[in-house]
């Protein structure tokens, strides 16, 4: 009874524990998911708010006592959760970005399909690695790191305490343009093979004119490229453990950039 009196005596302050948590949840994945009702985003952002506000309670916080104040630092508390998952956004963005490159290879450039997860139109191999990798990520508990490092943020970055800096901004457009290079390297074994198809394809063209190539080429570059995805699972598979270890470290840097 006594920390449900205490959680209404300060319940501004636990305002602000909540809306870190709802920016995580707002672009981490797999919590933003879009087929997840928003009304329980909201009551599981309450609950684990809740449970992290009970271990911190004591803590001397200072909260704004006039309103524009308090909006600032509500808003400072929003970025600051928002920033945090916004790492998983560009982590899963590799694999799409390298289905993208191997569909435009094979032709299925001009096929999409729907993500469920942003509801845009995607090439079907990008949705497919996407698909295997949020698989991937549950299977290894990433959304346990992901609250765990949320969890950490509030003793590395006290409430109201976070900054943006130039080495933040900077630190963070570096890895959004890692993100095409890795892509292409996760791609590349793929690209090369379906490249030596298409020379090989030009040969016949040149020696054989007889031959209708497009009509041929384009069933059997799709065929190798689907063959190629599915022999390539193996290193797909150490693409993924690779990358979301690199996320994991990457949640630490974020979380100490922002409380410098």
């Amino acid at each position: 009874m006594q920390l449900w009196d205490l959680f209404f005596q300060k319940a501004d302050l636990y305002l602000l524990f909540w809306a870190r948590v709802a920016g995580l949840f707002l672009t981490a994945i797999p919590f933003n998911h879009r087929n997840i009702p928003v009304q329980l985003k909201i009551w599981f952002a309450a609950l684990v708010a809740f449970f992290i506000f009970s271990s911190y309670w004591q803590v001397q916080i200072a909260v704004a006592s006039d309103l524009g104040g308090y909006l600032l630092q509500f808003l400072g508390e929003l970025l600051t959760g928002a920033a945090i998952g916004f790492l998983t956004q560009i982590a899963f963005a590799i694999f799409q970005v390298a289905g993208q490159f191997i569909d435009m290879q094979t032709g299925f450039g001009v096929v999409n399909v729907i993500d469920p997860q942003s509801g845009l139109q995607y090439p079907v191999i990008g949705t497919f690695k996407y698909l295997i990798a949020v698989i991937f990520f549950l299977t290894i508990n990433g959304h346990h790191y992901l609250l765990a490092a949320l969890n950490k943020s509030y003793h590395i970055i006290p409430i109201g305490k976070a900054h943006i800096s130039g080495s933040l901004v900077s630190w963070i457009l570096n890895l959004a343009g890692g993100m095409f290079s890795t892509a292409f390297q996760i791609a590349l074994p793929i690209l090369g093979a379906l490249f030596i198809a298409d020379l090989a394809l030009g040969v016949i063209a040149r020696t054989v004119p007889q031959m209708n190539v497009f009509l041929v080429g384009m069933p059997l570059k799709i065929g190798l490229g689907l063959a190629l995805v599915m022999v390539m699972m193996p290193y797909l598979v150490w693409a993924f453990g690779r990358i979301f270890a690199g996320l994991f470290e990457d949640l630490n840097t974020i979380i100490i950039l922002l409380g410098r």
